[in-house]
């Protein structure tokens, strides 16, 4: 082989390495399971029952949480357990790509015997919590918290909570995942570090989720 052809193969594989890493940084097109069809509002109890028992659910976590309601609570000396998790291949949503009526991204369960403080989430084994991201009017997201009771006769589902869901603007990472955090403590807990001087409520970290911009939280109202 001359020495022509011998840059040449060298070129051609350099450029088959670097467009194989643009691909891997590149976020792929993903399947969104939890794609409502219709209005949230238009689901009946046991019809949301369905359609989000059949999602798959990956990336949890289970955090001590402030909780209310109780002497202990209120003063501080008592957490709560609850587990948050994202639904399965949804990691890369953007403004760009919420479907019309919104996505289900994530579940949360309180598993004390005390109500969650920030998001008002209610124990009880017959509750979950479900996170709703929707399209804005200013070309932005909304994350919307809907209480569902999994009650056999009684199924109900209701909007607890709400507010802005912004981007941390992180580099794209694959793999859905959920936490309680704000942008800046995902550098203890291994994710990039971007600090976005948010004003947060009280009641602890903020829901946060994988997205296209690294991963998003909420923003408040």
């Amino acid at each position: 082989m001359n020495r022509i052809h011998r840059v040449g193969t060298v070129l051609i594989a350099l450029a088959a390495i670097f467009a194989a890493c643009t691909r891997s940084e590149r976020p792929p097109a993903r399947a969104l399971p939890g794609a409502l069809t219709k209005s949230i509002d238009s689901y009946t109890g046991d019809e949301f029952y369905d359609f989000v028992q059949k999602l798959t659910y990956v990336g949890g976590h289970e955090r001590d949480r402030d909780c209310k309601g109780d002497s202990a609570c209120d003063s501080g000396t008592k957490k709560i357990k609850v587990m948050i998790e994202a639904v399965a291949t949804q990691d890369s949503l953007s403004p760009g790509t919420v479907p019309q009526y919104g996505v289900i991204y994530g579940r949360a369960i309180n598993k004390g015997d005390a109500e969650e403080a920030r998001y008002h989430m209610k124990p009880g084994s017959h509750l979950e919590f479900y996170v709703l991201i929707t399209g804005d009017s200013a070309a932005g997201m909304r994350w919307h918290l809907e209480q569902l009771d999994k009650t056999q006769g009684q199924r109900s589902h209701t909007q607890i909570a709400a507010g802005k869901f912004i981007g941390c603007g992180h580099p794209w990472t694959p793999g859905a995942r959920a936490d309680f955090k704000t942008c800046a403590e995902t550098a203890t807990r291994r994710d990039s570090l971007v600090k976005l001087g948010l004003l947060l409520q009280g009641g602890g970290s903020p829901l946060w989720y994988s997205c296209l911009s690294g991963c998003c939280i909420d923003g408040g109202t």
